[in-house]
């Protein structure tokens, strides 16, 4: 019966696609220490791999499970034109317990199964010769969810370094963080993540997602003059913002190791309109508050609890401080250096 199979197989239905949806070739990379397989029955799809591995801080191989990613090409029924460059602004997203499902347009679908640690995707092969928006809207969201599921604890803050001193900046949406960050940048300090932190359970670093890349609200660009044919513009929510890509401008303001936490220095952010730059003390409460805010993370409660879990010693170790900064940019700097000698 095997050779009869063997002989006749090409010429029997293949109804469920399985054939054509066969995997042919292969990566293998890591993700902040983690062993993550891709898969593809189109080569050109693997390429998007080499746009998102710099994005992650990188950290010694680990002996966990890989995660496992396979992108299936497959034309559509109705063909459905060309990829917008705007494609991130159009997904739709569901799930519950433990899957999450998102819709790519007419353009394709994926399914996370986050107990498994598989993902797979079916897209068309106008979005198969995009591996740009594939990195965007597949590759980053997937890994992102893979790595909070398996207890990477994740803060959104601003990490930068200076002589193994970590600075983690918090501000709620449009306070200043990451025009502080860069300022700070520019004076000597490096940048692991202007986004998000990660906790990694296995040693407690703090490893960044996306490296060396920070995000400017429109009025804030005419400040950096030198920085300007090296700002692109990205729609985020219902704003333009404009990114720097550190590695372009100077590659040596850029962390991408992750960091030990030695010593740790927190700061809640927020913004006046006088020259001088504040420094005032946080309680337990606002810190809590403030971490709740902005750990973005799964809504539900047992979920919640752990990442929380995983942050307090983290927040344990920190000094916390309000900063209200103010508009002198030399003195966010003085203010911010002399707190290492508090």
């Amino acid at each position: 019966m095997d050779n009869g199979y063997s002989q006749y197989q090409e010429q029997l239905e293949d109804f469920w696609g399985r054939r054509g949806a066969k995997s042919r070739y292969f990566r293998q990379a890591h993700i902040f220490g983690r062993a993550v397989h891709f898969a593809s029955n189109e080569p050109g799809v693997l390429t998007a791999v080499d746009q998102v591995l710099p994005l992650y801080s990188q950290l010694p191989a680990s002996h966990h499970p890989p995660f496992i990613m396979q992108f299936v090409v497959q034309p559509a029924r109705v063909p459905p034109g060309s990829v917008p460059d705007d494609l991130m602004q159009q997904l739709t997203y569901t799930g519950d317990a433990a899957w999450l499902m998102w819709q790519l347009g007419g353009w394709g679908q994926v399914h996370v199964d986050l107990v498994a640690g598989r993902a797979t995707a079916v897209i068309t092969p106008e979005l198969a010769q995009r591996p740009d928006l594939i990195a965007q809207c597949l590759l980053n969201t997937i890994l992102l969810n893979f790595c909070i599921a398996n207890g990477f604890a994740m803060l959104h803050a601003s990490c930068l370094v200076r002589d193994e001193h970590t600075l983690l900046l918090m501000a709620p949406h449009n306070s200043g963080k990451s025009t502080t960050a860069l300022r700070l940048l520019l004076s000597g300090y490096q940048l692991v993540s202007d986004s998000m932190i990660f906790v990694i359970p296995d040693n407690g670093q703090l490893a960044g997602f996306p490296v060396g890349k920070i995000k400017l609200r429109a009025d804030m660009v005419a400040h950096f003059p030198q920085l300007h044919s090296l700002l692109e513009r990205e729609a985020v929510r219902d704003e333009t913002k404009y990114t720097l890509d550190l590695r372009k401008f100077d590659g040596a303001l850029v962390r991408a190791t992750a960091v030990p936490p030695q010593q740790v220095i927190l700061c809640l952010l927020a913004r006046h309109d006088a020259p001088e730059t504040l420094v005032t003390a946080v309680t337990r409460q606002q810190l809590h508050k403030a971490v709740m805010l902005n750990s973005l993370f799964y809504d539900t409660s047992a979920i919640w609890q752990r990442n929380l879990a995983q942050l307090q010693p983290l927040l344990d170790k920190a000094a916390a401080h309000q900063l209200t900064i103010g508009t002198n940019p030399e003195g966010i700097i003085q203010a911010v250096n002399k707190l290492w000698r508090r």
